[in-house]
């Protein structure tokens, strides 16, 4: 007899990644899995990406004498959690309105599985370990490829009826556009962009590398980003009295650029800012914990 495990799944734009829990939302040893996505690409190549990730962790699961009872999947909104279809419209547009739920029980059978907002999944693992509930009113802030928020109060994640986060941040106008148009890829790259007119853009890791090597010009797109968010998140800090601000997100492991400029524009608030202690776990144990 095989014991049950969790397939967690964190669903992002250019890649899958995956690990098996047992069912009280511990990892299992050596079960982390990662399959390329391209989530510009089309249905089909989009699909494929979901069932090679389900067949390696079949393969994977029967390895160590396991089998999977549950998928639990985090992925970025819009998106209807309940019936597990996208609702994307800035990325994975070829799957706008097709259920998700068939790509994997194709291959894992008729296997219950749920769908939660890449941002809870986020603060719920950045929780999970530690004394941070002592903080009543926590948030965290997800910076990558866009803008991601989710927040709790007394150890309860506060969701929309939609079961997206309660409060939402990556569309609120700021400046001349949108939240996200300020604090997220894009934005680091834009801002290198218009120091070298002309010149390649690197990527936010490349320029990260450049920073942290004593490029002028790199470390003051990460100071900007940091004023910028530290502008968005203010009064919501305010408002909402949180105590703790969680970053996550690939450009929070650069996180030591961007704080002092953060840290700046949130002067006067009496709030903890810092970052997750795994930014990239966090996601499937929150997924696995949910």
């Amino acid at each position: 007899m095989t014991k049950p495990c969790i397939l967690a799944v964190d669903a992002g734009g250019t890649s899958l990644k995956a690990m098996l829990a047992y069912p009280n939302g511990t990892p299992v040893p050596d079960s982390f899995l990662q399959v390329p996505v391209d989530s510009q690409g089309s249905a089909e190549e989009i699909a494929g990406s979901y069932r090679a990730l389900s067949q390696a962790s079949l393969e994977l699961s029967g390895k160590t004498g396991l089998h999977i009872a549950a998928v639990k999947t985090c992925i970025p909104g819009p998106f209807d959690y309940a019936a597990g279809i996208s609702r994307m419209k800035h990325k994975y547009q070829s799957v706008y309105g097709t259920p998700m739920r068939p790509w994997f029980q194709e291959t894992l059978g008729s296997v219950p599985i749920s769908f939660l907002h890449d941002s809870t999944a986020f603060l719920l693992g950045a929780v999970a370990e530690g004394d941070l509930l002592r903080h009543q009113r926590i948030c965290g802030v997800m910076i990558g490829t866009g803008l991601g928020f989710a927040s709790m109060y007394g150890g309860k994640m506060n969701l929309n009826p939609q079961g997206g986060p309660g409060i939402s941040i990556f569309a609120r106008p700021y400046r001349d556009g949108s939240a996200e148009e300020f604090a997220s890829r894009r934005a680091v790259e834009r801002s290198y962009a218009s120091r070298y007119p002309g010149k390649p853009i690197p990527t936010v890791k490349k320029i990260a590398k450049l920073a942290i090597a004593g490029d002028f010009a790199a470390a003051q797109c990460f100071e900007e980003l940091g004023c910028c968010l530290g502008e968005i998140l203010r009064n919501i800090l305010a408002e909402e009295a949180f105590t703790l601000v969680l970053l996550g997100g690939a450009i929070s492991k650069s996180a030591e650029l961007f704080l002092p400029g953060l840290s700046g524009s949130l002067a006067g608030l009496a709030v903890e800012v810092r970052p997750a202690e795994d930014i990239d776990l966090a996601p499937l144990l929150g997924a696995a914990r949910a």
